[in-house]
């Protein structure tokens, strides 16, 4: 009797670092998440761990490149690429896609460089400089893994990318396993009489937490009883800390640092708000949206807009701008309270059907598989 025995492909995601944002959070689930008996699977992390690096599951082969920087660790990745020879190459954030492209002439012949982009590039590459090295770049890519289609029609426009070589694979979320520890937290919550609203995000400029305290200033001016949520760190701390008492908002703002079961503290929210300026499509998000919370956003990303468009329980700002993420926080919260006196249950969210993890996870090994040159 003939068997056949499907070929396991050989395949590279690569990381900063394990701990941290989204998008490294993302890789990790695809390494952990993919069938190892049809991927042999390496991750490549170029720096030291971050605060809530995971463990990985044995069948991924982690290889550490302890490079001080990035832009450090070409001699590291040439020897590593060339040692283990992958079919295909996962870099997992922009910065990181440009070295290993910039790279290309040094790897084995028949390497593929599959860059999963993780950002909307029309907003993150504002100069002219900027956009024509990426696309100098990308045109040396082999494709590139979007999260929307928006996100894969921004790269074609912006990059000159072609559009056949765009594959979509949504974020995975574990929707059941941040439901469990949600309904498990929501036996207690802190400040049971206020609106509570959730913030997740590192503490950069991109991530608009300047933009929602004072946006919140004015939510408090309408209704005091009300308290805002701030979980993550980042290099803003102080500027932030001082517009915090500037604005007179210590009372109903928290900036708790770095937190390593987020999913808890979306059981305690009512509310979560996704302020950036710019995004690709926020996990954090997502996860607040599996957990049952009304959603409040920017215009942060065409795929952001899309998704939430006449949701209900979302709101998107006017604009990105404090008045008018002041104006839809104020609309969220009002509606909240009109939930809980009618005893209502979490919202729905039917959107997240597509990023249920094991659907996610069959959509990323169809894009790796066509990356590998695999028809199905």
């Amino acid at each position: 009797m003939n068997e056949r025995v499907e070929k396991r492909r050989r395949i590279l995601l690569m990381v900063p670092h394990l701990g941290g944002g989204g998008a490294e959070q993302v890789m990790v689930r695809v390494a952990a998440g993919v069938d190892p008996a049809r991927f042999e699977v390496h991750l490549a992390v170029v720096t030291n761990d971050e605060p809530g690096a995971p463990q990985l599951p044995e069948w991924v082969r982690v290889h550490r490149l302890q490079a001080r920087r990035v832009r450090r660790a070409a001699p590291g990745l040439v020897r590593l690429i060339g040692g283990i020879r992958p079919e295909v190459v996962v870099p997992g954030m922009m910065h990181l896609s440009a070295l290993v492209l910039a790279l290309r002439p040094l790897l084995p012949r028949g390497t593929r460089i599959v860059p999963r982009v993780n950002t909307t590039v029309s907003h993150t590459l504002t100069s002219c400089t900027e956009r024509r090295m990426y696309a100098w770049l990308m045109q040396r890519a082999d494709g590139a893994i979007c999260q929307t289609e928006a996100m894969a029609e921004d790269v074609c426009e912006h990059l000159g990318a072609a559009r056949a070589k765009m594959f979509v694979a949504e974020n995975p979320v574990d929707v059941e396993g941040i439901r469990a520890v949600v309904w498990a937290a929501r036996r207690w919550k802190p400040h049971e009489d206020r609106v509570n609203v959730l913030c997740v995000g590192r503490l950069a400029r991109e991530k608009g937490i300047d933009m929602l305290l004072e946006a919140w200033a004015r939510v408090v001016e309408r209704d005091a009883r009300v308290q805002l949520t701030v979980v993550g760190e980042g290099a803003e701390r102080d500027r932030l800390e001082a517009m915090r008492g500037r604005l007179g908002l210590e009372a109903t703002v928290a900036l708790v640092g770095f937190q390593a079961e987020v999913a808890r503290w979306l059981g305690w929210a009512d509310v979560y708000v996704q302020p950036s300026r710019y995004e690709g499509m926020p996990n954090a998000l997502l996860e607040a949206a599996a957990a049952g919370l009304a959603l409040v956003t920017t215009p942060s990303s065409e795929g952001v807009v899309r998704l939430l468009r006449n949701c209900a329980g979302a709101w998107i700002a006017r604009e990105t701008s404090s008045e008018a993420l002041a104006e839809v926080l104020t609309a969220a919260v009002r509606k909240v309270r009109e939930r809980a006196d009618a005893e209502a249950t979490p919202y729905e969210h039917a959107f997240l059907e597509p990023f249920a993890q094991a659907a996610a996870l069959r959509r990323w090994e169809h894009c790796l598989l066509r990356a590998t040159g695999e028809s199905k």
